[in-house]
């Protein structure tokens, strides 16, 4: 096989910055890559200018081993790698989007690969999310997403630590799960396959559908103006659904929703679209799997329509009290039950709950509610006498009619046996383990190595005496915490399961 090679530098030196770029473009011949390998670590970054152009072929790779791809020519890839490497936040930008065909978002869990091209970028192959969150521009609906072509599919992605914050578009006749979410949490929007070649575009956006500016059409959708069977429309956000080309005509739906227990009972949710003047019921009949964090929620986006927003609606009017937040917290011997309410109406008190197993709950302890309120309130409790190990709370809202409205379920880990032991659980699990240590910890380092001993790379919340270790991101097997306090070594073993 003929293998053309032509590798042009120009290196561009700023003044003030005096960092250097890899240039493509401004009279250098264009980059063709036939097959080969090219390693490219200019510290200032990639720069393909307008009159430039970047050539990927016949299993070529392209190694992006800086944190900048400035694209505004033309990078194209044809059964090919583009390998991001660059450890720490990266960023695509330009004014025209590159043809990726295989991509690999290499760069470290936990860190943002964020893509400004105001073309977005696109992906004929696979992508690879092997980074923390991947963000576009959110107020670009359909130019600035990240773009699927028809058969192209992803891998990972779809955790509450990895996954888009912005636009995704999808291409083809094939089924597909956007890995959409806000900067925190993952909200999928899947699709069936389409009848006919179709582009949909969508972004989860947090907040109330009627407050929150939808950038698609540009307007707000008042969650009071609803048409029957629906009488009410959550404030917990929307999917803006955008058909780019084609005809979404009996797409079904299937969206993740957030914890909406304070919102309606899981028989009374349907599937809610805007149509142009109101919220529309697509789901015809009780589709949800529950009313808490990551049940699914079912419809049909009807032929001859023009839904531009996805929600969730309800055939009740919403419950008395809507909570907010909910956090549990162990606090030395004591736990510490802290929740907020962003409405209330005819709320009598609540009742604090604890359970041994999560399932078998008593009260523990009564707080007044504020009978009718549209501010948002914050109260707390605290259980003086916790059961030793773990236990499980939420939190009861009773009305004045007897109707009731609950909090999700936390735990909280306590240990006040004095024997200063550090506590590490579970010892296998397939997403968190916790550290608690004891007093006199404060300065100790915890991480996590593998059995070589080698240091992984991956998100530890906390501190003090407290830490999170995420492990959801790696292969299953067994890895060692390590806990160094001055001299002292401490290791634990734990198991990634599948």
């Amino acid at each position: 096989m003929k293998r053309l090679l032509i590798f042009t530098v120009f290196t561009a030196i700023a003044a003030s910055a005096q960092a250097q770029n890899t240039t493509y473009g401004g009279g250098n011949a264009p980059y063709v890559l036939d097959g080969g390998y090219n390693s490219d670590y200019s510290p200032g970054g990639t720069v393909v200018l307008a009159d430039g152009s970047v050539s990927l072929s016949n299993n070529a790779t392209y190694e992006h081993g800086n944190t900048l791809l400035q694209n505004s020519g033309g990078w194209t890839s044809s059964n090919s790698l583009d390998l991001f490497l660059a450890a720490g936040s990266n960023t695509i930008s330009g004014t025209v989007a590159p043809l990726f065909f295989n991509t690999q978002f290499n760069i470290g869990a936990g860190n943002t690969m964020a893509i400004t091209n105001t073309q977005g970028i696109n992906i004929a192959g696979n992508l690879q999310f092997s980074n923390g969150i991947t963000t576009t521009v959110r107020s670009s609906a359909q130019t600035g997403a990240l773009h699927f072509a028809a058969g192209a599919t992803y891998t990972n992605g779809t955790t509450d630590a990895q996954h888009v914050d912005g636009y995704v578009s999808k291409s083809g006749t094939t089924a597909f799960i956007f890995p959409v979410g806000s900067a925190t949490d993952i909200r999928t929007l899947a699709i069936t396959a389409p009848a006919a070649i179709a582009e949909i575009s969508t972004a989860w956006f947090t907040g109330n559908p009627g407050t929150v500016t939808d950038p698609s059409d540009g307007s707000t959708h008042s969650i009071t103006t609803v048409a029957a069977p629906l009488v009410s429309v959550s404030e917990a956000g929307f999917w803006d659904w955008v058909p780019v080309s084609g005809s979404d005509d009996g797409i079904a739906v299937t969206v993740s929703i957030p914890d909406i227990g304070g919102f309606a009972s899981a028989s009374d949710l349907r599937l809610a679209g805007w149509n142009g003047s109101q919220w529309i019921d697509l789901s015809g009949n009780a589709t949800a799997t529950g009313n808490t964090e990551g049940s699914i929620l079912s419809g049909t986006i009807p032929v001859g329509g023009n839904i531009t927003a996805i929600a969730i609606g309800s055939l009740s009017t919403p419950l008395p009290v809507q909570f907010s937040a909910f956090a549990v917290k162990a606090e030395g011997c004591a736990v510490r039950i802290a929740w907020s309410t962003a409405m209330e109406q005819n709320n009598d008190y609540f009742q604090v709950e604890r359970s041994a197993d999560g399932r078998l709950f008593k009260e523990i302890a009564r707080v007044a509610g504020a009978v009718n309120s549209h501010e948002t309130r914050e109260y707390t409790a605290n259980d003086a006498h916790p059961l030793k190990g773990l236990g499980y709370y939420r939190v009861q809202q009773v009305d004045r009619d007897g109707k009731r409205s609950s909090t999700a379920v936390q735990s909280a880990y306590t240990s006040c046996n004095g024997d200063g032991e550090i506590k590490v659980f579970p010892t296998a699990t397939k997403d968190v383990v916790q550290v608690l240590l004891p007093a006199g910890y404060e300065s100790a380092v915890v991480d996590l190595v593998n059995t070589l001993g080698q240091k992984m790379a991956v998100p530890i919340e906390g501190g003090n005496l407290s830490y999170r270790i995420h492990v959801d991101q790696l292969a299953s097997a067994m890895y060692l915490i390590r806990v160094r306090k001055g001299t002292a070594l401490h290791c634990y073993k734990v198991i990634r399961e599948n």
